[in-house]
């Protein structure tokens, strides 16, 4: 039982830093939006963009901390942060097919490459 309590320890404490990370990068979009003077329409972009980079993160801080596995523990850590973002959006009520499904393929993809960076470095 010890090992399980570290494994949830470690996606609990990566999806904090990922959740951290990307609501950091939300604000900086937005300065960006406003200095470059861009349409307000692109905010949804600029959202997954933030969003993929606290998956990155995310999945890097999981496989430095397990350093086996990095692509499946990127994963799992993006999802659980995938989770926590759709429970938001559901109480919130904006959430759509198209919104699910991006935002999906983004958490694989970014937590799988940030879990194999993690692991991967020194």
């Amino acid at each position: 039982m010890p090992a399980r309590r570290h494994n949830c320890k470690i996606y609990l404490l990566s999806t904090i830093f990922g959740a951290a990370a990307g609501g950091l990068a939300i604000p900086l979009f937005s300065f960006l939006i406003w200095l470059l003077q861009l349409p307000v329409g692109i905010s949804g972009t600029f959202s997954l963009l933030a969003f993929g980079f606290g998956c990155l993160i995310s999945g890097a801080t999981a496989g430095r901390l397990k350093r086996q596995g990095g692509l499946w523990n990127g994963v799992k850590s993006a999802m659980l942060l995938l989770l926590i973002l759709t429970v938001i959006a559901f109480a919130m009520r904006t959430l759509s097919g198209e919104y699910f499904l991006g935002r999906f393929v983004t958490a694989v993809l970014c937590g799988s490459v940030g879990g194999v960076l993690g692991v991967n470095r020194r």
